[in-house]
């Protein structure tokens, strides 16, 4: 008798694009005796996504080449079709008992594949859900040229009992999906994944930081995750270094000095010498988790943030031992200016990265989740 099958698909990213993501679902898979003692696992992607994964990961599974557009390429129409064609091609081979788990689409292919699973009604059959839900939310990205608007035609199109089913990456992602749409969603067709937060292994071995401490503004520099009131702040607390870190340089803003970013490891590097990371948000983030806010945990460094919905659900479960939430720019100002304050949260940073280990984002709970969606 065939062994059944675990088909991860990633059709819509492509190199290190959501390399994070994949490489600790993967881990997690990896070492699962469930998965490994019923299962297959067969990891369908780009060539340039597999070889972006640890040596490790890529020695432990079977990869089977995809043809996956590059998204920053946006032709939308053309990556659509070859997202849902590779989608649809395993959904037509699928045998009893297979789980087929695609990591990320379009919101124009996952209106597609929900209208086609309407006629397959194949089970096991689960797509996870991004930022582009954030659409269903905010009116300004409600256009046609814009994600949010097919985002909200599939949650119209949808129906309570849909075979195809939604994983999210933490609770508060479900919490407020079922809130919204409770005609449309019921809580068995939604299960939470959460994004792996792995310690960065070489974070607790640095030096000690230089005596100026540091806070640090990690990813795109745009208005709405606030990088004008990180600016702002650079002018109102003197004897704190402002670095901005992303986008393949670390630059000082206040001295306005550059370096460029030496891969994964340097962009780690960066992020986990700063005294503090700040998350300034001012829009957005109401039903997704910020990449960069991932990669600061990971990295053990302590974060304050603005009173965005993620920011908020991550300080409700880790504590003031990880974050702090402050509800304007002078708050964050006030504590930035307090040296013996700045001190202590460097100081904790081993400390943080053991907590990370046995929280709900750690290896061995995504690894659980993974087998109660499997079950």
């Amino acid at each position: 008798m065939s062994r059944r099958r675990f088909i991860f698909i990633e059709p819509s990213k492509v190199g290190s694009q959501h390399i994070t993501l994949i490489e600790g679902y993967l881990r997690a898979l990896i070492a699962s005796a469930v998965l490994s003692r019923t299962f297959d696992l067969i990891f369908c992607a780009a060539d340039s996504t597999a070889a972006a994964l640890s040596a490790g990961t890529r020695a432990a599974i079977k990869h089977v080449s995809i043809p996956v557009m590059d998204p920053e390429k946006r032709r939308l129409i053309r990556k659509t079709c070859v997202e849902s064609y590779v989608v649809i091609r395993y959904l037509l081979r699928m045998r009893r008992g297979d789980v087929l788990f695609v990591s990320c689409v379009l919101p124009t292919t996952l209106l597609f594949l929900e209208a086609c699973n309407w006629l397959l009604r194949r089970r096991g059959f689960f797509v996870e859900l991004h930022g582009e839900i954030e659409g269903l939310f905010d009116k300004s990205m409600q256009r046609p040229s814009s994600f949010g608007f097919w985002v909200l035609q599939w949650m119209r199109l949808r129906r309570r009992g849909s075979t195809l089913s939604l994983v999210v990456i933490d609770d508060f992602i479900k919490a407020r999906l079922l809130a919204e749409f409770p005609g449309k969603l019921q809580e068995s067709e939604i299960f939470v994944v959460h994004i792996p937060m792995l310690p960065w292994p070489a974070a607790s071995a640095l030096a000690r930081p230089e005596p100026v401490p540091s806070a640090c503004f990690i990813g795109y520099r745009t208005r709405l995750k606030g990088f004008d009131q990180f600016v702002q702040l650079s002018s109102l607390v003197p004897g704190v270094d402002f670095v901005a870190i992303g986008g393949g340089k670390v630059e000082h803003v206040t001295s306005s000095r550059s370096a460029p970013i030496g891969g994964s490891e340097g962009y780690m590097h960066a992020i986990a010498q700063c005294s503090v990371a700040l998350f300034p948000y001012v829009a957005g983030y109401n039903c997704s988790l910020s990449a960069a806010a991932v990669d600061a945990l990971s990295a053990g460094v302590y974060m304050l943030a603005s009173d965005r919905a993620c920011f908020v659900s991550l300080e409700q479960y880790f504590g003031a031992e990880i974050l702090t939430i402050c509800r304007s720019t002078a708050d964050m100002a006030a504590l930035l200016t307090d040296a013996r304050w700045l001190e202590e949260k460097r100081g904790a940073q081993e400390r943080r990265l053991e907590r990370l280990k046995v929280s709900k984002y750690s290896l061995d709970a995504v690894r659980s989740s993974f087998e109660a969606l499997m079950a």
